[in-house]
């Protein structure tokens, strides 16, 4: 066994002798670090130290013998594991409408068409952007609509949810009102399912807007439908960040019903009908809490034109069948709707104020606590509107409709207003991406562009150009 060790040993010192001798002449011969060769003799004896005839191998020759890695000295300190990536963001997905057809667009790979029977004119995303709900109307004939799908995911399928003669068998159509029929008021997917929900109108030739107050349900995989509120029995629905419940909004009272239609809790808020002096009753915006335990809604004064101005109240309404309870009041301007006065963590409002003259129309935009507390102006201009907070409840849009300082701004709670572009006119339909990003609608002409840019103005994507005068869109962030 020591002859062997020995004769091993040596074979190893032939080896190194042998390689630092092959070295190519280009390249200078590598010192010879006298610890690294203790270091390897060490790591030697020890391993031949652990041999015994019965694990010597015996040579194949119709094999070729592994490749033996030459020995290297012992780091000084350990290796670290590697960093793991961190999973990507998922792509933010746009389903919009364009000649009548709904498109895809996807970030980083674009859009694609989905479909081609151009008579779409509204359309929703569901929560895991597999299905496209749009609703279909009829070009030669407006009193004619349908619901319709089309999957995302491989070769686009088309499929109906709710035809028109399926909708026109909800309820009787009215007598006074001829020609007319039944269509779709709004629709809108249940988070993690592919439950649409969605309520009717009455469609007919002639001004104004007559929601049914019903609500239904189809299941886009199984077609299965069913009825949760007949009419006048619902209202204008506002699905919860869960999916669990339901906020129906009426011109005179909100009610809560359970996503299964059961538990309805009616008019857990009423007010007086707010006059509106068109042919349009006005409903409340009830907006839900992050975590679906209650609502927060503004109630303008029943006579918004009343002087002196009358209050718009701050309402908190609970969920676990305690009343509503009123937070407190501010002085909003009359007919600038506050639907979106609430900052999503409910912590801030915001709306505007009328200053000065009515004929001089200055408004100032205020921020305040919850209740009213607090109120101070962030803001003043020609005409100016509050459009909407951020989901961070830190920045906000708004826009100035005259005057030298006239355009579409963002603001934020501590920080200065920045212009997002100088002509607010051209700007609209708004859906956020995340905390900094938007899409948007912008005028061209006669058509639209569809944007993405964030609250610093920068221009991000360009995604189509749209035909239509009032184009559909929707995002899943």
């Amino acid at each position: 066994m020591a002859n062997k060790k020995i004769f091993i040993f040596a074979s190893l010192l032939v080896l190194i002798i042998f390689f630092t001798a092959c070295t190519p002449t280009s390249t200078p011969p590598a010192t010879v670090d006298s610890s690294a060769v203790a270091t390897i003799v060490a790591a030697t004896q020890t391993a031949l130290a652990q041999v015994t005839p019965a694990a010597t191998p015996t040579a194949q020759p119709t094999q070729p013998a592994p490749t033996q890695p030459e020995p290297t000295a012992i780091p000084a300190t350990p290796t670290l594991p590697p960093i793991p990536t961190p999973e990507p963001s998922p792509a933010v997905r746009i389903a919009y409408i364009k000649g009548g057809d709904v498109y895809l667009w996807k970030e980083g790979t674009g859009s694609i068409g989905l479909t081609d029977s151009h008579d779409a004119i509204d359309v929703q995303i569901s929560s895991d952007g597999e299905l496209i709900a749009y609703l279909r109307q009829d070009p030669e004939d407006a009193l004619l609509q349908e619901l319709w799908a089309v999957n995302t995911n491989g070769s686009p399928v088309e499929h109906a949810l709710v035809s028109s003669s399926e909708l026109a068998k909800h309820f009787p159509l009215d007598p006074d009102f001829y020609p007319s029929s039944i269509g779709v008021y709004d629709f809108a997917w249940r988070l993690g399912t592919h439950e649409l929900f969605y309520n009717t109108l009455l469609l007919h030739e002639g001004p104004g807007v007559m929601p049914s107050h019903d609500l239904y349900r189809v299941d886009a995989d199984s077609l299965d439908k069913i009825t949760l509120l007949e009419k006048g029995e619902g209202g204008l629905f506002y699905l919860s960040p869960d999916g669990n419940q339901i906020a129906l909004s009426k011109p005179e009272s909100i009610s809560l019903v359970n996503a299964d239609g059961s538990n309805l809790r009616k008019d857990v808020l009423t007010y007086p009908l707010v006059i509106t002096y068109s042919e349009y009753q006005y409903h409340p915006h009830p907006v839900w809490a992050a975590d679906s335990s209650s609502l927060r809604v503004t109630i303008p004064p029943a006579d918004p034109l009343m002087e002196p101005l009358q209050a718009t109240g701050l309402w908190l309404i609970p969920t676990d069948g305690s009343p509503a309870v009123l937070l407190g009041n501010v002085y909003a301007m009359p007919f600038a709707w506050p639907n979106n006065a609430f900052a999503p963590n409910f912590e801030k409002v915001a709306y505007a104020m009328r200053v000065g003259e009515p004929t001089d129309n200055m408004r100032e935009l205020h921020l305040a606590n919850p209740d009213g507390s607090n109120d101070m102006a962030y803001d003043s201009g020609e005409s100016l509107e509050f459009k909407l907070w951020s989901p961070d409840s830190h920045h906000f849009i708004y826009e100035v409709n005259g005057g030298n300082n006239e355009g579409l701004y963002a603001g934020a709670l501590d920080g200065q207003p920045v212009l997002l572009h100088p002509d607010q006119r051209l700007v609209s339909g708004i859906q956020w991406l995340d905390s900094a990003r938007f899409a948007y609608l912008l005028a061209t002409g006669e058509q639209r562009e569809l944007r993405i840019t964030d609250l610093e103005g920068n221009a991000l994507a360009f995604i189509d150009t749209l035909p239509e005068e009032f184009p559909a869109f929707d995002v899943l962030p």
